[in-house]
């Protein structure tokens, strides 16, 4: 084992997230960033009892967007994303 490493063990998370295929080649190809799923994730946990489930959400940090959904098990799938937004490209 690596000396200089840092091993850090937590609790698992209270939702599951799954990318769709179509969200890993739009992750390789625009190469946005992987950032904007922290507030995403923090939103779905404090939005949960609001959030129709199955219905696409469209998510935006200005420099990158990612779309997902919630099914019935609360499970997040990871759609597509692109960097900047719909009105603005930020690159």
């Amino acid at each position: 084992m690596d000396k200089d490493r840092i091993k850090i063990t937590t609790n698992p998370p209270l939702f599951k997230i799954v990318p769709t295929w179509h969200f890993i080649m739009q992750l390789i190809r625009r190469a946005f960033e992987l950032s904007v799923l922290v507030p995403a994730y923090l939103y779905v946990k404090d939005n949960l009892e609001q959030i129709e489930k199955d219905k696409e959400i469209e998510f935006d940090i200005g420099r990158s967007t990612i779309v997902y959904s919630v099914d019935e098990h609360n499970t997040i799938h990871l759609i597509t994303g692109w960097v900047g937004n719909r009105n603005k490209d930020v690159r």
